[in-house]
């Protein structure tokens, strides 16, 4: 029988990771659109953008590695159906658990592999491109800017762009507001040219007017160059990076832990109830999911196996379905997160008990 195992796990493997990869290229395709845009467009170096893209697929895979492993698993077990080794491996003496016992063990293995992606990896690569997303808004800020647009609140200032040449993060023509506390109107600069570098605005060219309390002019002057920080641009950049997500289930109990301590209110708490019970149910998807891509395949000769995909495709359609509105429903208080989460994972053990049961019955 170990030879046979060992036979399993080599068909298993290439169709796994065919799986594994198709899910995260098509997760990552937006993504990759956007990043060419502002490689092409905006003139932001490949190499950080290729950087940043290495530290989202962590938590890319941790969702779809139980999907591609699904998908590998049927591919493989449909393909032995077609060529008639299941049958010639039941013919031999081996029950339905015996066939089960690679993809099984396959299945625990990804389900640490998940657990550890989440605990370990994917909060280092949060931190690591939020830094990253720094270092790009410092040394290109100008990717952030467009011609004909007036950009507010940018920390204390507003600036309307004539003419932008992303290449050498320079303009032409700019017309900059800088509000004050103590003024009632802002300070109005208009710069002949405007260079963005290293997270600062440098004026060259400049004038400037200041208003009173009625909006006249009081004061107007010039300046050759004047360099402005922009602290601002740091933040501004698309890395969409919650505290929370960069929290292990450790963190995360011991937060919810001292939030109650503290008497903190259930509003407060529930992000973080919700962020655990999703990374608790996550990694039991591909336990399930491994077993069922067999009793999917078993049984199904050539006439049947486009409808065991499309029972596949419509199984792992449903499970994201739910397990998003889930987290939908219980990050508003809707539905007790407990419930809302782990419920796709109930509705997924169900179906594959019953298949399994169904399989042993038939024989």
């Amino acid at each position: 029988m170990k030879i046979i195992d060992k036979y399993l796990f080599n068909q298993l493997k290439m169709p796994v990771l065919f799986g594994i990869s198709l899910f995260t290229f098509i997760f990552l395709i937006e993504m990759m659109v956007k990043m060419m845009e502002s490689i092409l467009v905006k003139r932001v170096p490949a190499l950080d953008m290729l950087h940043l893209l290495t530290y989202y697929i962590p938590p890319i895979l941790s969702q779809t590695i139980p999907m591609g492993f699904f998908l590998g698993v049927m591919i493989t077990y449909n393909k032995l159906t077609s060529t008639s080794e299941s049958v010639a491996m039941v013919s031999i003496g081996m029950s339905l658990n015996k066939i089960l016992k690679v993809p099984f063990f396959m299945s625990v293995g990804i389900f640490f592999l998940t657990i550890f992606l989440q605990e370990k990896i994917i909060p280092e690569s949060f931190v690591r491109a939020e830094t990253l997303g720094i270092k790009i808004a410092t040394e290109t800020p100008s990717f952030q800017l467009t011609e004909k647009t007036f950009l507010e609140n940018v920390g204390e200032y507003s600036i309307y762009i004539d003419t932008l040449d992303p290449k050498t993060n320079q303009a032409k023509d700019v017309v900059i507001f800088q509000k004050s506390e103590k003024d009632v109107y802002p300070n109005v600069m208009l710069a002949d040219r405007t260079i963005w570098k290293d997270g600062a605005m440098t004026l060259k060219d400049a004038t400037f007017y200041q208003l009173d309390e009625e909006g006249k002019e009081k004061l107007r002057g010039s300046f050759e160059s004047q360099v402005h920080p922009l602290t601002s641009f740091l933040s501004d950049f698309d890395v969409d990076i919650k505290e929370i997500d960069t929290m292990s289930v450790a963190m995360l109990l011991k937060n919810i832990k001292k939030m109650k301590k503290n008497k903190s209110t259930v509003e407060e708490i529930l992000p973080y109830r919700v962020e655990l019970q999703k990374k608790l149910a996550s990694p039991f998807s591909a336990v399930f999911l491994g077993i069922l891509g067999v009793l999917f395949s078993l049984g199904h000769h050539r006439s049947g196996k486009s409808v065991s995909y499309g029972l596949s495709m419509g199984v792992i359609f449903l499970y994201i379905t739910l397990f998003n509105v889930g987290i939908v429903l219980s990050s508003k208080g809707t539905v007790n997160p407990v419930v809302a989460i782990w419920l796709p994972n109930l509705l997924l053990a169900t179906l594959t008990g019953t298949m399994y049961l169904r399989k042993v019955r038939r024989g």
